[in-house]
């Protein structure tokens, strides 16, 4: 068939298929890209726009709700939203469903109708931000990475900072207090180190490494109160692998925590946080007094291959009473020998009741780790579950909730296992997620071509309140020094050990 008839074909097609009176049938559901079907999903996200997947052309689209029956014509092979009459659709229907039916060309042209899918809207609405690092893939071209903002209301996102304006520095770790885009840390190294920090309306640059620390703080935790700060302390390093399938692996010599108080700017610790084990990847619980931590047998003179096998992390917790500056004795959540695997990313939801966490076979850097599953503990009962509409065959990492409790995002490498791309899973509040879907774009082809990673996800509910030009003229300047508790009497470079 040349292409003149080829085309006249398909259009054809499209126009006799645009009732979904079409002779040839499918009991099975389309395999469309965005997978959007079967899935619940808040009342204000941004349009859906799919496609089929490769080898196939999508020609019409029915969708049907209690009131209406809508048609389109893809005759470009996409399903493309009008924005206005989306959120019209959204708002028509929250608590009941969207019924599709498809009609898709297969690999020799035939129409072919399948059966029907759902997606239904759920009144639980999403934070209206997510913010994100991207940065490339592996560790070839990490050096061009930006923190960017995107509304998930609809298809705009902005650069918070990108660091080609503060000289290729690094920036990692970005943490906001309780979803709120007005109190927020990132950190900055190789260039303009430091901590830069939103704290009561004041933008500053900190350097938190003080004598009872090995480090600069790494891996942050907002307290709810928002003025306290939990953060790892690390000596880490990075293993090559010649392993195409492992390529890199992050790990600790030694680790510890601290928590920075804002309102004094000043650091403590105590020997239990401290200790020769390495503690790590702090979070507050939304009680404001515990504070979850993971930790793992220090290494000691065998064979660093060895110890890469075989380092696990524990789910471990602490109260701290900020009015006495006293902690409790530790409390072993979770044992990794118990669990058999190694847990990392503790995420407690924001009632309290539930805590998500990322189980793999050894280490805590779990982006690389292709067998990591997440899994969640319900802290009443002490049972624990993996979530399979949560989870996948590749690597599950940097997950986080909304703050009404109803919506986590994970960060998955699904389904290239090369780049990391941030999925959505509604959550019912009993211990159960439903079937994730991936970060929409307005264009379906967006994924084929994008080579960036989604790093740390994590929801905010409005725009970031400084400017990209104030951000960087604070990364640019002098970090002022934090200050150590005096009454803290800790080596910060060997562990819980007195200074001499």
């Amino acid at each position: 068939m040349n292409r003149l008839l080829y085309v006249i074909a398909i259009a054809f097609l499209v126009t006799s298929c645009t009732s979904i009176d079409c002779k040839n049938e499918s009991s099975s559901q389309p395999r469309i890209f965005p997978d959007y079907t079967d899935i619940v999903i808040p009342v204000n996200i941004a349009p859906l726009n799919f496609k089929a997947e490769s080898g196939q052309k999508l020609l019409s689209v029915e969708v049907k709700t209690k009131s209406e029956t809508l048609d389109f014509n893809c005759s470009d092979g996409k399903m493309i939203w009008n924005k206005r009459q989306w959120r019209r659709l959204l708002r028509k229907n929250v608590g009941d469903t969207l019924n599709y039916t498809l009609v898709v060309a297969d690999s020799v042209g035939q129409p072919v109708k399948y059966a029907p899918f759902y997606q239904v809207v759920s009144p639980d609405s999403i934070d209206s931000y997510l913010v994100y690092r991207l940065i490339g893939t592996g560790y070839v071209l990490w050096d061009q990475m930006g923190i960017y903002e995107r509304n998930l209301e609809n298809f705009k996102q902005k650069p918070i900072i990108e660091n080609v304006n503060v000289d290729d520095a690094c920036m990692n770790c970005h943490s906001f207090s309780s979803q709120n885009p007005n109190t927020f840390l990132l950190h900055t190294r190789k260039f303009n180190g430091g901590t830069t920090i939103l704290f009561d309306g004041k933008l500053q640059k900190y350097n938190t490494k003080t004598d009872i620390s090995m480090s600069a703080g790494v891996y942050p935790s907002w307290n709810p109160n928002g003025y306290l700060i939990a953060m790892s302390t690390n000596i880490i390093y990075q293993r090559f692998h010649n392993n195409y399938t492992k390529r890199i692996y992050v790990y600790d010599d030694k680790s510890d925590i601290v928590v920075l108080n804002m309102k004094t700017e000043t650091l403590t610790t105590c020997p239990q946080l401290s200790t020769k084990d390495m503690e790590n990847f702090p979070v507050w619980a939304p009680d404001g007094r515990t504070l979850y931590y993971i930790s793992a047998p220090t290494r000691k003179d065998e064979d660093i291959e060895q110890f890469d096998k075989n380092v696990r992390y524990s789910l471990l917790r602490i109260i701290y009473d900020e009015a006495t500056n006293s902690w409790s004795s530790v409390d072993t959540i979770l044992r990794a020998n118990d669990v058999g695997g190694s847990i990392t990313y503790p995420k407690p939801s924001p009632d309290g009741r539930y805590l998500a966490y990322t189980i793999a076979d050894r280490g805590y850097f779990t982006p690389y780790n292709r067998e990591s599953q997440l899994c969640l503990l319900d802290l009443q009962t002490m049972e624990t579950t993996i979530q399979p509409n949560v989870n996948s065959d590749c690597s599950e990492s940097n997950h986080g909730w909304s703050h009404n409790g109803k919506w986590l995002v994970v960060g998955s490498k699904y389904p290239d296992n090369m780049f990391t791309k941030p999925y959505f899973a509604h959550f019912d509040g009993n211990g159960h997620f439903d079937k994730r879907f991936l970060l929409p774009q307005e264009d379906p082809d967006f994924y084929d071509n994008f080579i960036l990673n989604y790093n740390n996800s994590d929801f905010i509910t409005g725009e970031v309140a400084v400017s990209s030009i104030q951000l960087r003229n604070v990364i640019k300047s002098e970090p002022v020094q934090v200050k150590a508790d005096p009454s803290v009497d800790i080596d910060g470079l060997s562990g819980a050990t007195a200074k001499k």
